[in-house]
């Protein structure tokens, strides 16, 4: 998460850093001008007669230069703090569309789908991801707790995962664990990421996963993040579990949070 934060300020840091710059370049160009006009009126004044363009250039270029390289690094500030920025937008703009398009291709395909031959279509198509085992301990004051009975899960089950469009195969207990851990998190804390509840099941993270979370809202009375698996089964018995969750993610929480 602080790698997180760091990353999402830097556009903030450059652009400071070129503002304070910016300043800096007029304060030295204006103390700078003043110190090479004395050098040149010194140096001629001591050969008699007027400068040459190197000599004047030697004799003033002591003065300059720090002040060139201030200016210089300035304008790389702003440049650089313009583009991350825009790439960020273009970060955010791409996560919210792929939410919106994962949804929609997801149920326009079930539709498509559902019926003979699904689970041929859903096997050449589509390489369910194997979750990794995790066992979660959550710290408290007094010691460690989980609620694992024992290290030994239930058979996996497949599940589709509709924010990051995957299918994926993880005991029922590792899928019910990292939803409780989300919200304890969201409680906890008051926010929750995405990423947070792929690692909780053992997935791979995201790009978007880092940009989209929730927020405890008190406004609209939003205190847990529910879920619900809704059980697919297609003609030929194969069973899987859909994964929905009633608060969808968004960006807002980087307001308070970053």
């Amino acid at each position: 998460m602080k790698k997180l934060k760091i990353k999402r300020s830097i556009p903030i840091i450059l652009a400071g850093i070129g503002t304070v710059g910016v300043i800096a370049t007029t304060v030295m160009t204006a103390k700078a001008t003043i110190k090479a006009t004395e050098l040149i009126e010194k140096a001629e004044a001591e050969k008699d007669e007027k400068l040459t363009t190197i000599e004047t250039i030697k004799t003033i270029a002591p003065v300059c230069i720090p002040t060139i390289a201030v200016g210089v690094a300035t304008i790389g500030c702003v440049i650089g703090s313009a583009i991350l920025s825009r790439k960020q937008q273009a970060a955010l703009i791409g996560a919210y569309n792929f939410l919106d398009q994962s949804y929609k291709s997801y149920r326009r395909k079930l539709i498509e789908m559902y019926g003979k031959d699904t689970h041929d279509k859903i096997v050449e198509a589509i390489a369910a991801e194997k979750a990794q085992p995790t066992y979660i301990h959550a710290n408290t004051l007094l010691s460690d707790c989980t609620q694992y009975l024992e290290e030994d899960y239930s058979e996996p089950r497949l599940f589709y995962d509709t924010y990051c469009g995957r299918y994926f195969e993880a005991p029922l207990e590792q899928v019910l664990m990292a939803e409780y851990h989300l919200n304890r998190n969201y409680v906890l804390r008051g926010y929750a990421v995405l990423n947070e509840f792929y690692d909780f099941l053992g997935l791979e993270n995201t790009d978007y996963g880092a940009d989209l979370g929730w927020i405890a809202d008190g406004d609209d009375g939003i205190f847990w993040i529910d879920f619900n698996h809704r059980k697919v089964v297609m003609d030929d018995g194969l069973e899987c579990y859909i994964i929905e969750c009633m608060y969808e993610p968004g960006i807002e929480w980087q307001d308070y949070y970053l």
